[in-house]
């Protein structure tokens, strides 16, 4: 059985995986020593970590880690993974790579693969039917539009919460801004789907994210929508590091 732990900006997701199935999951702002341990104790079968920080590392929770675990895998530019990168992998972000790798196992064998990932900025990755992850690009997502907003004018309110809208255009400034940073978000997203399928029709198109939510109903039936790609995606680097 496997830990997984995925240091995001804002909350710290853990799972545990055990035959390629995520069997729990745990979300913290931040793992403390006590929580690890109390998810140690109720999961005795573990025997393998990896842990992946797009944040700073916590250094202290490795330790713990390399003290219990004979195999614990930390996600770096030097870390072994089961595709080909054509990109520099010390600028590579580690919830990128293995949202790759997460698509690509889940995926049937020699298909290209979009994955777009919804969160503080939205990844768009491209992997070739050889399973070559041939690179992306990255936009601001949908919380850091509206910051940008509010931040670089004077009158626009920051708005918290993003409401679904039946019309096109806003009457309000707040709809306005409501209205356009969605629909340009997902005009965005859809674009990039239909690019992508203009030249191989058969990719398959995987969403995931914290924001994939918000967005889920404007997409095309056949893309699938998958909140633990990464987690997914770093318990099978971590099979692959074994």
């Amino acid at each position: 059985m496997n830990l997984i732990i995925d240091q995001g900006n804002t909350v710290c997701k853990v799972a545990v995986a055990d035959r390629g199935e995520l069997i729990a999951h745990y979300s913290f702002p931040q793992v403390s020593l006590r929580e690890a341990g109390r998810i140690l104790a109720d999961h005795p079968a573990l025997d393998a970590a990896i842990y992946s920080s797009v944040a700073s590392v916590d250094k202290t929770l490795l330790s713990l880690l390399t003290e219990q675990f004979s195999t614990v895998c930390m996600v770096d530019e030097r870390v072994a993974v089961p595709v080909q990168v054509a990109y520099d992998r010390s600028r590579l972000g580690s919830d990128r790579i293995a949202a790759v790798v997460g698509a690509y196992s889940l995926a049937p064998e020699g298909v290209p693969l979009l994955v777009i990932d919804l969160g503080t900025a939205i990844t768009f990755e491209y992997v070739s039917p050889s399973g070559e992850y041939m690179g992306g690009n990255i936009s601001p997502g949908l919380y850091t539009r509206l910051k940008a907003l509010n931040h670089f004018t004077s009158r626009l309110p920051l708005i918290q919460d993003l409401e679904q809208q039946e019309q096109a255009f806003g009457q309000t400034t707040i709809e306005a801004i409501s209205i356009g940073v969605l629909r340009g978000v997902i005009h965005e997203i859809q674009g990039y789907i239909e690019e992508v399928k203009a030249k191989s029709p058969e990719v398959r198109v995987f969403v995931t994210g914290g924001d994939a939510s918000v967005i889920e109903h404007a997409l095309p039936e056949d893309v699938r929508v998958e909140p633990d790609l990464v987690l997914y995606g770093l318990n099978k680097i971590l099979e692959y590091n074994k």
